[in-house]
């Protein structure tokens, strides 16, 4: 009705009069012409995606879904010479079997930039000893924690914090990806010094702001939920303990502000697996 040309309606033109041109063959043997088509709808997706998409290879448009070993080693070729063309690195996410072959999923990603990369900030909510500030160390300082506490001491900055084991400011650290999903953290010990580097080193950077569980805190979490406008919210949930304590008004808040949720469930190692499941069905409710 607009007028206007969509290239994907006529990438495959003749696709009616031979059922085998098919749109996921169309990574197979394009002409400079679809090569051309391909490459602006990928631009659209990396500028749609803020940087970054997930192409899916081997989806059929009207036909069986997978390709064989040849169609898919072609096809991954030629989006590598697509991914190229846009200042892209290419990494396959994951396959499967489908009913005619594999139908992969390759993510791609704008190199790192000096200037620019794009970030996420994630809110670590979740009532008091749920492992939040455990969690954070481990996934941005590479160690495991011991049991007593030795991951989460990479985040704390007061005395008290690591006498106590609880957060009651608001903490940050950063996670960094380059371009082919890598993670870019060392995994020894970083510093705020170091947040320079791995950003230079970076296409994707992840801010997570860790909150404080404790309801005497509550005006502090609330402040770091308000004042550094998270994108998303990890409801962190321990499994031995259940939905206890400030879980609830921690996840109300977040719905308040309109950040998206997601959820966590920690400490499953050391859970009877009878109270997992209890807690796994109230999550559901």
């Amino acid at each position: 009705e607009s007028g206007e040309f969509d290239p994907t309606l006529d990438l495959f033109a003749d696709a009616q009069e031979n059922p085998e041109e098919n749109t996921k063959y169309s990574l197979t043997e394009p002409s400079d012409e679809q090569f051309e088509q391909l490459l602006e709808i990928l631009r659209n997706k990396i500028e749609d995606g803020l940087g970054e998409c997930i192409y899916e290879v081997g989806i059929g448009d009207g036909c069986p879904d997978g390709l064989n070993a040849e169609d898919l080693a072609a096809s991954k070729a030629t989006l590598e010479s697509l991914a190229s063309a846009v200042n892209c690195d290419l990494s396959l996410l994951r396959d499967k079997q489908a009913e005619e072959g594999i139908v992969a999923e390759f993510l791609v990603r704008k190199k790192p930039s000096v200037e620019d990369f794009t970030e996420v900030r994630v809110a670590v909510i979740g009532n008091v000893d749920a492992g939040k500030s455990t969690l954070l160390g481990v996934l941005t300082h590479g160690v495991l924690d011991n049991g007593r506490g030795f991951a989460r001491t990479k985040l704390f900055r007061h005395k008290h914090e690591i006498e106590t084991g609880r957060t009651s400011s608001v903490g940050n650290d950063i996670l960094g990806f380059d371009s082919t999903g890598g993670i870019v953290n060392q995994e020894d010990t970083h510093n705020s010094q170091d947040w320079k580097k791995i950003c230079s080193q970076s296409s994707k950077v992840i801010t997570f702001i860790d909150l404080a569980g404790h309801e005497k805190y509550l005006k502090t979490t609330i402040f770091g939920m308000t004042g550094h406008i998270p994108d998303f919210g990890m409801l962190m949930i321990g499994a031995n303990a259940g939905i206890i304590g400030m879980t609830k008004e921690h996840l109300g808040l977040s719905l308040a502000l309109g950040v998206p949720v997601f959820v966590v469930v920690t400490k499953i190692d050391m859970c009877p697996p009878n109270v997992l499941e209890e807690t796994m069905k109230l999550l559901v409710k």
